[in-house]
């Protein structure tokens, strides 16, 4: 009976001593640049008059597609490429009207989960605005946030 208690801790010993060849676990890498490539939608519907936004957030920049269709008047849609300054986004906004290829700043205010559109003075003969700090932001069409298609 000795002989056999003997033989299983030699055993147990022998397997427990094993040297494990397996490599050593290593945490992921962890990516250099953080990414935050969010999409976020937002629509305003007033009378027929509808304003569509949707957003892309990167690291350092914004970019999206805008659309404008105002009731009687022709519909602008292009890209915009901006980032946001204390809650504000502040793009160039890049479409086609009358077959010629337009630019113009746009400001839109981050308020919970809705965005106010700004608008302000512009510089002479440009469509950027003068001073984006005393831009005002219209709270009668709130683009409100929606489910991206």
């Amino acid at each position: 009976m000795n002989k056999k208690i003997l033989l299983l801790l030699f055993v147990f010993t022998a397997i427990s001593c094993k040297k494990d060849n397996s490599e050593p676990l290593k945490p992921e890498a962890k990516p250099k640049h953080k990414t935050n490539n969010l999409t976020d939608c937002y629509k305003a519907n007033l009378a027929g008059n509808i304003i569509e936004l949707q957003i892309r957030n990167h690291t350092n920049t914004v970019t999206g597609t805008l659309t404008y269709a105002f009731s009687g008047k022709e519909v602008t849609q292009g890209t915009f490429k901006g980032k946001w300054e204390n809650n504000v986004l502040i793009a160039n906004y890049t479409y086609e009207a009358k077959g010629k290829s337009k630019e113009r700043q746009v400001a839109f205010k981050r308020m919970n989960s809705q965005l106010l559109e700004g608008y302000g003075e512009r510089k002479t003969n440009s469509t950027q605005f003068k001073d984006v700090t005393k831009l005002q932001f219209n709270a009668n069409m709130p683009l409100k946030k929606t489910a991206c298609n």
